[in-house]
């Protein structure tokens, strides 16, 4: 009675979203199991941990927007937390997803027993041939620094989970330890009656969330750009050309390494870096509202040293440093927990058991990829597609390792799963075959090419040769609507103007090369002539 094809952990975005796919693919053996007494994780307010009162996407609506369930066309393009929400549940709602749900379940073991998973919890013992794990990144092991001079601190700590005991005091000295987007959210809420300073020990970028009020700055990037950086010129070349000294680059408007903070300066290049995305800390900073330091050093009772060597009293530390996630899952086997996992999704010593929405793109959205990895997912436990052995698997993942640990140095430590979401993307849809052939849509469809190509970077390309029609229409409806965009039209111009620049510089060089040799052919004609080398050839002849 309790046996089941699949059971999934979590009933956030990531679980419904394996939910919906795996029913898609013809399977309705499954059920969703979470501990909160409501679906939907972080994005809704009444579960522990969530999101806060004034919490605001910080991507754009373009990559917070399912592919084949579009957000309302009204939708700001950073929307608040429950515009986000609301949208997740009439997803749910439209594909009648919630039957399959059991709120307030807490797992306490998974073991495998004769080739089926057994799932220990306070409701019952369920059964399962396949486990999909989708609790989330953000869960009840806050990450809290653990060095040993914060126990010397005789003034309150918190970690960001419990903000909500903080968000009203007024007249604290208050110090926010992290680099993130939640640090700049509560920096700009405590600062308006208390004094705020900012730790950042290795430095961060800091991204410009939009650049005009419907222009999302994730949003300035495009498959053409994504090509030539990768194939031609590379990212480092990109990192040469953003030079605070020269004008019209994002280090010169922005400041040096995105902030113009020295002691914040991040040591790694823009493309290979995790950003805080929004820009409201360094205006305050500007202002002398907040007062920017580096790592800390060492705690006197409430009096703290930093790096710089400058030292100040605070009442209280909040921890602005994020997450567990592999600490909490302590109803698994350490083994399975902590290993590599193949594309960050398949144990590969037992792919039965599956991970989505670990992920952490430095741009674009986790949701957007976790929608992705649920239908590698749901394909693979209806055996609609294979993995590969498992020795292809391990030299894949060492692989795979190697190479983050190369693209993202300051952050593959720290963050497992950070990717590049325009590779990782093209992976995932190579692997369930959702990737298009861009040379045949050049033949039938010119403009649709242009505008996959040239406009902003576009997930839904991904529906575009789905076996539902419905699908592939809605995909071309928001690729349409995302080349009406006024940023997808300066990435147009910028790219027109960038060949422009490039194109008069070569046939400009061409001429300079035609004009020197032109120059020397006849200086050299002239110099034979002199000696009358040409008449002594004719007489030969």
């Amino acid at each position: 009675m309790n046996n089941y094809n699949t059971i999934i952990i979590g009933s956030g975005i990531s679980g419904i979203f394996t939910l919906k796919h795996l029913i898609e693919e013809g399977n309705r053996d499954i059920l969703v199991l979470d501990k909160n007494p409501e679906s939907f994780g972080v994005w809704n307010i009444k579960n522990k941990p969530s999101v806060f009162e004034n919490t605001y996407s910080v991507s754009s609506k373009l990559y917070m927007t399912i592919s084949d369930f579009p957000l309302p066309e009204t939708t700001a393009e950073f929307p608040h937390h429950s515009v986000i929400l609301n949208y997740y549940k009439d997803y749910a709602k439209y594909f009648n997803l919630l039957q399959y749900v059991k709120q307030n379940v807490t797992v306490y073991k998974i073991i495998k027993n004769d080739d089926k998973w057994t799932i220990y919890t306070n409701d019952k013992t369920y059964h399962a041939q396949y486990v999909v794990i989708a609790s989330g990144t953000v869960n009840d092991c806050p990450n809290i620094p653990d060095d040993e001079f914060y126990k010397k601190f005789t003034g309150e700590i918190y970690h960001s989970d419990s903000y909500e005991k903080i968000k009203n005091v007024e007249g604290k000295k208050i110090l926010i330890v992290g680099g993130s987007d939640t640090m700049s959210d509560f920096a700009m809420e405590l600062k308006n009656k208390n004094k705020v300073t900012v730790s950042i020990k290795n430095g961060t970028w800091f991204q410009q969330r939009n650049f005009g009020a419907h222009e999302g700055g994730d949003m300035f990037y495009n498959r053409f750009a994504d090509y030539a950086i990768k194939n031609i010129t590379t990212k480092k070349y990109v990192d040469y050309n953003t030079n605070p000294y020269s004008i019209n680059n994002m280090q010169f408007w922005w400041g040096e390494r995105g902030s113009g903070i020295d002691i914040w300066q991040s040591k790694c290049d823009y493309l290979n870096s995790y950003y805080v995305k929004s820009r409201e800390t360094i205006e305050q900073v500007a202002k002398g509202i907040i007062t920017p330091e580096n790592k800390v050093k060492n705690i006197d009772q409430k009096t703290v040293t930093f790096e710089t060597n400058n030292s100040d009293d605070f009442d209280i530390i909040l921890f602005c440093t994020g997450y567990k996630p592999l600490k909490c899952m302590k109803f698994i086997d350490g083994n399975i927990v902590n290993s590599p996992k193949y594309k960050h999704i398949f144990y590969k010593d037992d792919p039965s058991i599956m991970f989505v929405g670990f992920i952490r793109p430095f741009l674009t959205s986790i949701p957007m990829i976790s929608e992705l990895q649920s239908r590698w997912v749901a394909k693979y436990i209806c055996d609609n597609v294979k993995l590969p052995s498992n020795d292809v698997m391990s030299y894949e993942i060492k692989n795979d390792i190697l190479n983050q640990q190369k693209e993202f140095p300051c952050a593959s430590e720290r963050l497992k799963t950070i990717v590049d979401p325009y590779d990782y993307c093209n992976l995932i849809a190579n692997n369930i075959g959702s990737n298009v052939n861009m040379f045949t849509i050049l033949i039938t469809d010119p403009y649709l090419f242009y505008m996959i190509l040239f406009d902003s970077w576009n997930h839904h390309i991904y529906r575009l040769n789905d076996k539902d029609i419905e699908k592939q229409k809605i995909a071309i409806e928001n690729i349409k609507k995302t080349h009406n965009k006024k940023i997808s039209k300066k990435i147009r111009w910028y790219i027109y103007n960038s060949f422009i620049y490039y194109l008069f510089w070569l046939i400009l060089i061409l001429l300079i090369i035609i004009n020197i040799y032109y120059f020397q052919y006849t200086k050299i004609n002239k110099f034979i002539k002199s000696l009358g080398l040409f008449k002594i050839r004719r007489r030969y002849k």
